[in-house]
């Protein structure tokens, strides 16, 4: 598995939680997210891992909003302890459903979670991936180019049409006509 460092989880190609494809392998210490549990299954948990000898950091979960004893915490284990954290959490939590499983912070949220569309002004834009970001900015920078060289040729052309107007010897010309009218 790989590591995802801002998000402190692990995963195979993708970061489930920020969409980050930047992957590292995970060192042996690092912090790797286990689940988010509050109230009599956080102590569960806690009891547990301590029983286990596993180490773990408890922080208080962001998304929950819990207050007092309904707090809702992450547990992190380092990397080289992920597995028997996993073990511990399955032995802690027989009922899976009753674990903050569906939390947008736990370490396999919903596939839906990650916004796929984003509104501004009104309208809903889809969200690109990053190739074709760079491919359709590519094609701006070449229509932009190519807009101030026809504005530059179209310029020069009027430019030399107005230079011709009035360099024109020919009498049948009427501005030509007019100039003349008004000399004598």
């Amino acid at each position: 598995m790989l590591y995802c460092p801002v998000c402190q989880v692990l995963c195979e190609d993708q970061c489930p939680l920020c969409g980050n494809r930047k992957l590292v392998q995970p060192k042996a210490e690092d912090p790797a997210r286990l689940v988010t549990a509050q109230g009599q299954q956080a102590d569960r948990l806690e009891n547990l891992l301590q029983s286990r000898k596993i180490p773990y950091e408890k922080r208080p979960a962001l998304s929950a909003g819990g207050t007092g004893a309904a707090k809702a915490y992450n547990y992190y284990v380092p990397c080289c302890r992920w597995e028997e954290g996993m073990n511990a959490e399955t032995a802690a939590f027989p009922d899976a459903d009753s674990v903050g499983k569906d939390a947008p912070d736990v370490h396999h949220p919903p596939a839906g979670l990650k916004p796929q569309t984003y509104r501004v002004g009104g309208e809903e834009f889809e969200v690109l991936p990053r190739k074709k970001q760079t491919f359709w900015r590519a094609v701006s920078i070449l229509l932009l180019i190519v807009v101030v060289i026809a504005v530059v040729l179209l310029t020069d052309a009027a430019a030399g049409w107005l230079k011709s107007l009035f360099a024109s010897k020919s009498a049948s010309f009427p501005l030509q006509m007019i100039l003349k009218n008004w000399s004598v």
